[in-house]
């Protein structure tokens, strides 16, 4: 292809100047000042990440300072190599840039930073950096850029590089291309594991072109730029194009004047081969270049500004105001951000560690439908159900992991990625340091009804019967079927042994109370479901038993094994015996915490005894209560919580959240705030001293989660709103909106009223509920509820206004 093949409109810079201005400061992240060191310049890079749910790019330095660990990260590219099992894979970069002078990069590495900052603003979805150096010849540069990955067209990526000599004039080199000399980090330090191999490499004037494909599955990554000087007084010397083994550069030099900026824009589009359900006729090179030249042609100004109104429209919809609390507001507001940029545009996966980085090796968990799915399914529905697609496609290698350990039905792997078998790692270094086996893959097998809670509680609020009919049925009833494979009979009742339940501490452990009763659950469900759709919709459901060869009699023997599951409490107290026989261990409560308000451990008691005792890492007991509620009275409540609290070391991002809601369900309100502000800075405070290797995505949605059904007391039902509301004496308002089976509703609640509206295209009553007294609303009318709190929250009392 001819370099001229792509003309270059220049863009109106004011008005780019315009777009780019800051948003007000409560949608801003600022990080000041240069921290030499990997592990400060890896927390920066994971917590200003940028991105739109196909492609993120952690917020690494242009120039790649020492101890960087940038990276960009597509949704749903795994692959292994010589990795133990498949990875999501770092894909080449293209936001690289250097600046040199006389043979003198400007780099934090090796220059004086007289002034450094960047900025995320959260509310346009930019990433703005500042960085004035000193070199060692006393020669003073200013960098600036901006750059962000469009969210109304997932393909596409933009920069834009100002750079200001403030003391000296003289030529300047300006480099930037495409970078395919990208590693994953490997298991041991220094370590590393290359996953793509160079395909091809092409240029011209106004283009660039790299192609890699991935080593073990081939999935081929193409991407494309236009980089040029589009403004400022500087003369362009000349231009070279350079090849360094899988890295394309392109060189510009200048002349540039002491005082005088020049700006340069670069234009960028990724694509892959994943992308495409046959390969492209045109080919992966003329599809991109073609994208390019598309986007070229419109100009960045324009892309830029639908790219603003996108976010506007994501924010219309998610934004959560907590006025009163600045702290909160912004880390809350940060959250939302995480999730925001993480929403998946078509069926895909969501890891732990969302696209942050290649930690946890990009695997999807259970975190997926128990903490982070409740945020789409009551904002984007769409996105949540994009997000079950995931595991529907996946339900084959489910089949595959049950088949594996010798069961029926569909087992649903603890570490899922492209085919949803099990890739969960053989061993690792655990927190004790030592290397060992890892059990949960084979054990923590709660993750299959984990699942299923996502998929009825998604349809509980959209009310997508398609999806019920044509997937999620499907699913409930293969994994139903898993399980009466799985347990055994014995001592008259069913049982569910060798299981790791939520607390990791305690492997090889009999029924689990967590497990066992989401498996109870879970199999009443699909019992009842066999018999409503069997009246309701009786073609479909004969189709789907003969696709899965269903049998008579196994809704029947779903239901005995529901009702017939073993679950231990103590009649005298109420507090459920997290698993058999823990309660005959050696008991600890956790006395005090450290400086940094982390639980310390008893003394004699240490990773290799701890599953000796009965300290947990994490909320297991507890988290059954806020999946079910309303089975639970609220003196089981406050046992089970006074008990297991004292006995969590919190050595999960999982765990703050759920104590926030439980202390909330039971009146420890002081201790509910805790927690919840410990959720909401998990990573902004890097709470577990390794966000650096990415943002822990559990924390991200059970924040959200604290918010909307802890402090507002929110719940939708199928035919009802539910409201139990509660806010922190410095919250002064809490106002949110939730979609809810094609309906938008808005609540603005302070600390007497509820204020309501339900709009809908057509009129109808519907009932709220705020703390057990029922109004029915009519749609499209705007209502104020008040409510007196008082010492508990079970006493408050309704009235309306």
């Amino acid at each position: 292809m001819s370099s001229s093949s792509l003309s270059y409109t220049v863009p109106q810079v004011p008005e780019t100047d315009i777009l780019f201005e800051l948003s007000s400061e409560e949608w801003l992240l600022r990080k000041k000042g240069f921290r030499k060191g990997s592990k400060a310049i890896q927390l920066n890079e994971t917590l200003l990440t940028i991105g739109n749910g196909y492609l993120n790019i952690r917020g690494s330095l242009e120039e790649l300072p020492q101890g960087n660990a940038g990276g960009m990260y597509l949704s749903g590219i795994y692959d292994k190599s010589e990795s133990d099992v498949e990875e999501l894979v770092k894909c080449p970069m293209w936001t690289d840039v250097s600046v040199w002078h006389e043979d003198s990069k400007f780099c934090l590495s090796c220059c004086d930073a007289l002034a450094h900052e960047q900025i995320l603003d959260m509310k346009k979805g930019l990433l703005h950096r500042r960085t004035t150096f000193r070199n060692q010849q006393g020669k003073i540069l200013t960098l600036e850029t901006t750059r962000l990955a469009f969210m109304h067209d997932p393909h596409r990526g933009y920069m834009r590089v100002i750079i200001t000599p403030k003391n000296f004039s003289g030529a300047l080199r300006v480099l930037s291309g495409l970078n395919g000399e990208v590693t994953n980090r490997g298991y041991f330090p220094r370590e590393q594991y290359k996953h793509l191999q160079l395909e091809r490499i092409e240029h011209g004037r106004h283009f660039m072109y790299l192609e890699m494909k991935t080593r073990e599955q081939g999935i081929r990554i193409a991407e494309s730029a236009s980089w040029k000087m589009v403004s400022g007084f500087g003369r362009m010397l000349h231009w070279e194009p350079r090849i360094y083994g899988e890295k394309f550069t392109s060189e510009i030099t200048i002349e540039a004047s002491k005082g005088i900026s020049c700006v340069f824009e670069k234009l960028a589009v990724v694509m892959t081969s994943r992308d495409f359900a046959t390969p492209p006729a045109r080919g992966m090179f003329r599809e991109s270049i073609c994208n390019l030249r598309d986007f070229v042609r419109i100009g960045s100004t324009a892309e830029i500004k639908r790219h603003i109104d996108a976010w506007n429209r994501l924010w219309e919809q998610a934004d959560v105001r907590i006025d009163g609390d600045d702290v909160a507001q912004q880390a809350f507001r940060y959250n939302i951000y995480q999730l925001l940029i993480n929403a998946p545009s078509r069926p895909g996966p969501i890891g732990a560690k969302f696209l942050s980085s290649e930690g946890y090796m990009g695997h999807v968990f259970w975190d997926t439908e128990i903490f982070i799915l409740p945020f789409y399914i009551y904002n984007f529905p769409s996105m949540a159900r994009n997000i079950l697609m995931y595991r529907y496609n996946t339900l084959p290698g489910a089949c595959r992991n049950a088949e594996k350990i010798g069961c029926k039905g569909a087992r649903f792997a603890w570490e899922s990625a492209t085919t949803g078998e099990d890739v969960t790692p053989r061993f690792a270094s655990k927190l004790e340091k030592t290397i060992r086996f890892i059990y949960t893959g084979i054990e923590e097998d709660h993750i299959v009804s984990d699942v299923i809670y996502g998929v009825e509680r998604y349809f509980r609020v959209t009310g997508d019967h398609e999806f019920l009919l044509k997937y999620a049925t499907e699913m409930i009833l293969l994994t139903a079927r898993f399980w009466a494979s799985r347990v055994v009979f014995a001592d008259g009742l069913y049982q569910i042994r060798t299981v790791i339940g939520p607390d990791e501490f305690h492997e090889h452990i009999n029924n689990n109370a967590y497990t066992n009763y989401l498996v109870s659950w879970h199999l009443r469900l699909a019992a009842m479901l066999c018999k409503h759709l069997g009246k309701s919709n009786p073609e479909e459901f004969r189709e789907l038993a003969e696709k899965i060869s269903l049998e008579g009699d196994e809704p029947g023997r779903w239901l005995d094994i529901s009702r017939n599951l073993k679950f231990t409490r103590d009649g005298a107290t109420g507090v459920v015996e997290q698993f058999e026989g823990y309660f005959s261990l050696k008991d600890h409560v956790i006395l005090r915490n450290d400086r940094l308000g982390h639980p310390v451990f008893p003394p004699g008691v240490n990773y290799r005894n701890i599953g000796r005792t009965q300290l947990i890492k994490q909320a297991d007991v507890l988290l059954l209560m806020v999946l079910f509620p309303h089975a639970f009275s609220f003196a089981e409540k406050r046992a089970n919580y006074n008990y297991y609290e004292q006995r969590t070391t919190h050595k999960s991002s999982l765990s703050h959240c759920v104590h926030a809601m439980m202390g909330l369900a039971v009146s420890e309100r002081v201790n509910a705030y805790r927690y919840f502000m410990k959720t909401a800075l998990f990573d902004l405070e890097n709470l577990h001293n390794n966000t650096e290797l990415g943002i822990h995505a559990a924390a991200v949605g059970g924040s959200w989660q604290t918010v909307i059904h802890g402090f507002a007391g929110l719940l939708l039902k199928s035919d009802r709103i539910v409201l139990n509301p509660w806010l922190p004496r410095k919250w002064e308002r809490l106002s949110f909106r939730v979609r809810w089976r094609e309906r938008l509703v808005s609540l603005e609640i302070t600390h007497k009223e509820v204020s309501i509206r339900i709009d809908a295209e057509t009129e109808m009553s519907l009932p709220c509920t705020l703390y057990g007294n029922t109004s029915k609303l009519m749609t499209n009318v705007s209502y104020t509820l008040s409510y007196c709190p008082t010492r508990s929250r079970g006493d408050h009392v309704y009235e309306k206004a």
